[in-house]
């Protein structure tokens, strides 16, 4: 029965680092996910963008029979009904637009559907959660969102500081998202959301999805999904069940994926670069949580769920229909 409803649902995982690496999207296809939101790009210029972007379009024409370039919500279903793996791209920054909007519909027409503002540290839109100030959102910011807005991007506040996060909230008529965090309240760190952030998202429709990435679930080396789902049921009793969904993080330096050698060499690389703060990034290694350890295991998410009283109706909100209701208002 738990199979059957997995398998009956539209899965999305909203924020996929790792699915950037050659070939490892199928990792996701043997999860049995409907589509995922690979990061196309965070850290590179315009240039650099539009080539990944590229290579990732002529990956999928050359794996037809496999993926499918999402640019509606009608091609979520068609991902689902052909049992295909659906790709939303997604930017983890908006540093490839640097200060020139006209790139926004530019990339918008290349199939770029989800936006994250910020990544850590302070850009051109605002500022990141790591910074020791936060100024908010600056006036090009503004600008910039207001045209994500019109031409149907998703504005993802994740890794965004607090008052250019609540700013850019207060600029949106259609709903934001954070697409990767989790409760600051359970787990103290800068990466999560305090109780007024999660209740501004949810007041204009938005949708949070649950972080698998350790520091950010609990503070102990191996959290368990049960921990995860701490934080669902947190948000729920909160906001209520239309605005939790999934963004797991299963990223390149993670456990199973990375030995423990090469996830010290991209945790120093990251940290000298400025992008991640020790403090709200312990040193590896950072396993996720037990039971959904890879995109493999998904699945085992379910289980859990009902086991705390989770009816099938909210299981497929959170699994997937959740972020289906932001696209279709966005998109």
């Amino acid at each position: 029965m738990n199979k059957s409803l997995y398998e009956d649902s539209i899965v999305i995982d909203a924020a996929c680092p790792l699915a950037d690496e050659k070939g490892k999207y199928k990792l996701w296809m043997d999860g049995g996910v409907t589509a995922i939101c690979p990061t196309v790009a965070m850290e590179e210029n315009t240039i650099k963008t539009k080539q990944k972007m590229s290579e990732w379009i002529q990956e999928i024409e050359a794996n037809e029979a496999l993926l499918l370039h999402v640019k509606s919500v009608e091609d979520i279903y068609k991902a689902k009904a052909e049992n295909k793996l659906g790709i939303i791209m997604h930017f983890q920054n908006t540093k490839p637009i640097g200060q020139d909007i006209t790139l926004i519909p530019e990339f918008h027409k290349m199939g770029l559907r989800m936006v994250q503002l910020c990544y850590n540290v302070k850009n051109y839109v605002g500022y990141g959660c790591t910074e020791k100030v936060d100024k908010g959102l600056s006036s090009f910011g503004e600008k910039a969102i207001k045209e994500m807005e019109r031409v149907g991007i998703i504005v993802d506040v994740t890794h965004t500081g607090y008052r250019t996060t609540m700013e850019a909230i207060e600029v949106l008529k259609k709903p934001p998202v954070c697409s990767h965090s989790n409760v600051y309240k359970l787990c103290e760190s800068d990466r999560n959301l305090k109780d007024d952030q999660i209740k501004a998202i949810a007041k204009k429709g938005g949708v949070i999805g649950l972080n698998g990435f350790p520091p950010f679930v609990a503070k102990k080396d191996r959290p368990t999904v049960e921990d995860l789902l701490d934080h669902a049921d947190y948000m729920i009793k909160l906001v209520g069940i239309d605005h939790i969904a999934l963004g797991i993080d299963y990223w390149q330096g993670m456990a199973g994926i990375a030995s423990l050698p090469k996830a010290w060499i991209i945790y120093l690389y990251l940290v000298l670069q400025g992008r991640w703060s020790p403090k709200a990034y312990p040193p590896p290694p950072w396993n996720q949580p037990v039971g959904i350890e890879t995109p493999t295991k998904l699945s085992n998410i379910v289980e859990p769920m009902l086991k705390r009283g989770y009816s099938h109706e909210n299981i497929k909100k959170v699994l997937g229909e959740n972020w289906l209701r932001v696209f279709k208002e966005v998109w």
